[in-house]
């Protein structure tokens, strides 16, 4: 294989598992926040349809990059 073929599948392999670290994270803190600090007590019942849908949002692009990387970039191949 190409070095830089192989350089290309580390990049990707590596620029996944980063998005699904950093999005992972920063949903968490970012809930955190929304949920402590930002939305009052007596609004949590109204706001937690679209809370969930953005949850869903973000922690479904995490779990989607970690399945691509784990079905199309496996490490033996690099």
């Amino acid at each position: 294989m190409d070095t830089t073929k192989l350089n290309i599948k580390k990049a990707v392999r590596f620029a996944l598992l980063l998005y699904a670290i950093l999005i992972g994270l920063g949903g968490t803190v970012m809930f955190s926040v929304l949920l402590i600090w930002v939305i009052p007590t007596d609004q949590l019942a109204y706001v937690s349809l679209p809370l969930t849908m953005m949850a869903l949002f973000f922690y479904g692009t995490c779990v989607a990059s970690l399945v691509v990387r784990s079905k199309f970039f496996k490490k033996e191949g690099i």
